[in-house]
């Protein structure tokens, strides 16, 4: 684990190259598609250093399992920064399609992930219909990690509702948001979901903000770019902290929203460019839904992979071949839906 680990930083650490929008004091579709793409990387590695994390000579591994939250802050950020900014720039008209671009984009992937995680955890009479509809809206869904997919999903709703009704007025906008956001962490709270469901969850309304408001926030944090860094370096260290000895939700909140915008004033100066980036992005989520398919089945009565370096690389090997071919077969339903609905409207 420890060795695949290193592999990735220092992977990730070549692919920096200086970012060219410094002086435009905006964030490239480019920079934010490969933030996504290196969060979701971090996001396997911390559910891969769940399940290996009670091996003592594993550092790393036992450090990575702070990573989940703070890579998943990072991927609502800029979800909300990507929304707000095509909203920005096409205005309703962006609405009108909202649903059919990017609400299709995460529901169809998400739909065939169900198929295959129900017929394999059928098979091996782990689950029935009856337990998988009810795994929804329990707080633990039958999709392996699915939780994240029911969230942005809410999340987005509730964009395009903020949106709508702020009739393009930010401060509505940003108020209609704020108050669901909150709402969605009540009702998490009262039905015991885990804290994992809302300690991020703030990033997205902060993904928002800090693109409808971006030259604002950076012509202030650009003022003394070495002093905004190192501020916000210490008080995520001083939150990170306070969270490993006093555990407390708006701690750990605090501790992901200022690592988040720590990453992101990081991301004006620097990029990521590599071919890699631009392999993985085409289907980065259907990585994410996948993951946990194989960390199961990899080391369960059926297969079993007890040699850590092996597992690891069986299952990054394996998730991102049956990405890349569930990504294949959710492009061909969404074409097909098109058409449909292309002819429907004659």
């Amino acid at each position: 684990m420890d060795l695949v680990f290193l592999i990735i930083v220092f992977f990730i650490i070549l692919s920096i190259v200086r970012n060219p929008d410094y002086s435009n004091q905006s964030l490239s579709v480019e920079t934010t598609t490969n933030l996504q793409i290196i969060a979701v990387v971090f996001v396997i590695l911390h559910h891969l250093s769940q399940i290996l994390r009670d091996y003592p000579d594993s550092f790393l591994s036992s450090r990575l399992i702070i990573a989940g939250r703070l890579a998943v802050g990072l991927f609502f950020f800029v979800s909300g920064y990507g929304l707000i900014k095509q909203f920005k720039q096409k205005g309703k008209s962006y609405l009108e399609t909202f649903f059919k671009k990017r609400g299709m984009s995460i529901l169809i992937p998400f739909l065939i992930a169900m198929v295959v995680y129900f017929v394999y955890r059928n098979l091996i009479g782990e689950l029935n219909f009856h337990a998988a509809l009810y795994s929804l809206v329990n707080g633990n869904p039958f999709v392996g990690n699915g939780w994240f997919t029911i969230m942005i999903m809410y999340l987005y709703a509730v964009f395009f509702i903020s949106a709508y009704l702020s009739k393009e007025n930010d401060l509505f906008l940003f108020l209609i948001l704020i108050v669901n956001v909150i709402i969605v962490i009540l009702i998490a709270s009262l039905l015991n979901y885990g804290e994992w469901w809302t300690n991020a969850v703030f990033c997205f309304p902060l993904g928002v903000i800090w693109g409808a408001k971006e030259y604002r926030i950076t012509s202030f944090l650009f003022r003394n770019y070495r002093a905004s860094l190192g501020v916000l370096a210490v008080l995520f260290s001083f939150f990170l902290y306070i969270d490993e000895v006093f555990y407390h939700p708006i701690i750990r909140a605090l501790s992901v929203l200022l690592f988040v915008s720590l990453i992101v004033l990081c991301s004006y100066k620097i990029s990521f460019k590599s071919p890699a980036y631009q392999l993985l992005k085409k289907f980065s989520f259907e990585i994410y839904l996948y993951q946990g398919l194989f960390m199961q089945l990899l080391r369960s009565e059926i297969v079993f992979i007890g040699n850590r370096l092996l597992y690891v690389c069986a299952v990054i090997i394996s998730t991102i071949l049956l990405a890349y071919l569930m990504q294949f077969i959710a492009s061909m339903i969404r074409e097909m839906v098109k058409t449909l609905y292309s002819k429907s409207k004659i």
